[in-house]
């Protein structure tokens, strides 16, 4: 449980080694459907991609819109 509990903290806060900490080191990711044509990626490459989420998500500023209609 500590290593879910720790993984998922590692996702909510966008701690790259705390996603990487439980990953093996031969670790590799498939897209399926294989149709779809993408290749397998090395743990390197994933975690790469996945930091490159995690920045495009911190980049944008968060905004909210009130509503004005009354509740129900």
């Amino acid at each position: 449980m500590k290593l879910i509990n720790e993984w998922h903290r590692g996702f909510k806060e966008g701690n790259m080694d705390l996603i990487a900490q439980p990953l093996h080191k031969d670790h590799r990711r498939v897209t399926y459907p294989r149709s779809l044509g993408k290749p397998e990626q090395t743990r390197e490459e994933w975690l790469a991609q996945l930091a490159s989420v995690f920045k495009g998500l911190t980049d944008y500023d968060v905004s909210y819109t009130q509503t004005l209609l009354p509740p129900i």
